[in-house]
């Protein structure tokens, strides 16, 4: 039976929308009395409750975003599975129903986090809301419209799973496309507001509407789609990981242990993948607020919010070591894999000093001398941009080897030109580090322009040398000689609790970028135009900045947990619902991407 989440929420989401359009609307036609630009609410800090907010709302809106597209791409690989009678597409149908099972009631709790920062936006910003809302009117207009295609295609696609089965399959699949467009739309269309306030176009000197094409299609617009949009599948994934986490340590029987100990190394494969890329949509994004204003680098990477970029690296840090300790956890599912096992210490000291270069600020008082204006002849170097680019683009290429050696476990490739294919492939694979560490080595003795060009080149390399080693790696194991299957439901009960911990920094992350974001407009509504002059402007300090974060986090988690609880209301252990297609022995190598 499938499980019932409920609907108030969304029912919320809707009435709300178009009430605050109302409220927005009256206020900005018919002007504020003196006095009112920022009235109390109930006696609370109004930007604190904004903020708290804020953030719950966009980490429901990037769960519900992102779980529906590795749902579809899971359920595509099923469909394709069943047309070519592997025998596969029950396991992954199965897999994305699980991960879709945890949508309704966290988008209803979407729903009532965004109807809550609503009212409290245009309840204690009504002047600066209704300047927002006579800027971007028709979108206000277009919004709550995503909203119900977004909310019907949600239900159908859920609810009809059963139904929509066999040859009626390629409906559900639109079904689900149409929600990920919808939802992408929606995301696009409240992304255009959020850069607006930073990289403001389309209006004149004195914030007039010029061009609503201009306004929407700002600066930081698509950098910051590009970037949430990939964000969102890491934050989706390692969520969806650390559920599956929860249920392998609460599983009573070896088959429902197998079924999760896959879905959790699907979603930490997916969150992996998308962490290469990553790093690079944010410097794009920081690369268009920079060229907007040189403010933004002041204040971001040498001024009130630089030490907060330390501790980001610190924590990116943790992301990606844990991520790649949980693959290498996953060696031990596969008798024989001593060979790639051994390379795990050699890659954590890899990934280690990696991190240290990227997070070695460019100046730390460490002696009087120092704190007067010098640099540290070490520090000094390591702390600018190029190297920094070398550290985290190679970072990036250690955790790409060690998906390849997963892969290659317990396999042994039949082509005829396997040895050569495996010497190219390596090869290729350390040409991609050599020529980033080139690039970079050059950039740090070049101009400044000639630096971003090369940090752009290491990009370019760096994909291309994932491409073909991708490519290769598939003709060489196409076909490949199975000679130690997958022990799914054996992996170590530590490789779950790194699993929810990864669930717990991604979101800390997410809280402590966004107070980065939003933070770097320091003292302003929209960056240059409208001035934010109320009791609660200005930045917190980072020590209670880091409070509030994490009060966030321990909220979010609360929330989410009711969200997975409502969830599984209706629902048995995997291996009694029908829905286990397979034993654990059955899910062998063919599990594994």
């Amino acid at each position: 039976m499938r499980s019932t989440p409920a609907r108030v929420g969304d029912i919320t989401k809707i009435l709300a929308a178009g009430g605050i359009l109302l409220a927005a609307q009256s206020a900005y036609s018919q002007g504020l009395a003196p006095g009112s630009e920022y009235p109390a609410v109930a006696g609370i800090d109004s930007r604190l409750a904004a903020w708290i907010a804020a953030q719950l709302h966009l980490m429901f809106a990037a769960f519900v975003l992102a779980v529906p597209m590795f749902a579809l791409f899971i359920e595509y690989l099923g469909w394709r599975a069943a047309k070519n009678d592997t025998g596969e597409a029950r396991r992954y149908d199965w897999l994305a129903h699980e991960m879709a099972r945890l949508l309704p009631a966290a988008y209803s709790l979407t729903a009532i986090t965004g109807a809550a920062l609503g009212f409290l936006l245009f309840a204690a910003y009504p002047k600066f809301m209704g300047y927002l809302t006579g800027v971007f009117g028709p979108t206000f207009v277009i919004y709550p419209l995503f909203f119900v295609a977004e909310t019907l295609c949600l239900y159908f696609w859920y609810y009809g799973w059963d139904r929509l089965q066999g040859e009626r399959k390629w409906l559900h699949l639109w079904l689900g496309l149409l929600l990920n467009i919808f939802g992408t739309i929606v995301m696009f269309i409240a992304d255009a507001w959020a850069t607006f306030m930073m990289t403001p176009t389309g209006v004149d000197q004195q914030g007039n509407l010029v061009s609503l094409y201009d306004a929407v299609w700002n600066p930081g617009w698509m950098p910051l789609n590009i970037h949430r949009l990939i964000a969102n599948i890491t934050f989706g994934a390692l969520l969806c990981s650390a559920y599956a986490a929860y249920r392998f340590l609460m599983a009573k029987n070896p088959q429902d242990r197998a079924l999760y100990d896959w879905m959790g190394y699907t979603g930490n494969l997916i969150a992996l993948f998308t962490m290469l890329f990553l790093p690079f949509a944010g410097y794009y994004f920081g690369f268009e607020l920079f060229k907007f204003s040189a403010t933004y680098g002041v204040t971001l990477m040498g001024g009130v919010l630089s030490w907060l970029f330390i501790i980001q690296a610190i924590v990116i840090a943790v992301l990606f070591i844990g991520a790649a300790y949980y693959s290498w956890l996953g060696l031990l599912r596969i008798p024989g894999s001593e060979a790639q096992q051994r390379w795990s210490p050699v890659f954590n000291v890899a990934l280690i000093s990696g991190f240290i270069v990227w997070a070695t600020p460019h100046t730390m008082a460490a002696s009087i001398e120092e704190s007067t204006g010098g640099f540290h002849p070490v520090l000094g170097a390591l702390g600018v941009m190029a190297p920094k680019m070398i550290a985290v683009t190679l970072v990036l290429v250690v955790l790409y080897a060690s998906y390849l050696l997963y892969r290659r476990a317990g396999r042994v490739p039949t082509v005829p030109w396997h040895r050569l294919g495996t010497v190219i492939e390596w090869s290729v694979l350390g040409l991609t580090a050599l020529v980033i560490t080139a690039l970079g080595v050059y950039g740090y003795f070049a101009s400044a322009e000639v630096r971003i060009a090369t940090s752009i080149w290491q990009i370019i390399v760096l994909i291309a040398g994932i491409v073909v080693t991708f490519i290769l790696d598939q003709l060489l194991l196409r076909g490949a000689r199975t000679v130690a299957e997958v022990r799914w439901g054996t992996m170590p009960q530590r490789g779950q609790y790194v699993l929810i911990m990864l669930a717990f920094v991604i979101v800390w992350l997410m809280a402590l970028m966004g107070y980065a974001r939003s933070g770097a407009r320091l003292n302003w509504h929209v960056f240059g135009i409208m001035q934010d002059t109320s009791p609660g402007a200005g930045l917190p300090s980072l020590g209670e900045a880091a409070v509030i974060i994490t009060g966030i986090t321990l909220i979010f988690f609360v929330l989410l947990a009711l969200a997975f609880a409502i969830s599984g209301l209706a629902r048995g252990p995997a291996s009694e619902s029908g829905a286990s297609p397979h034993s654990p022995e059955a899910l062998g190598h063919g599990g594994r991407a």
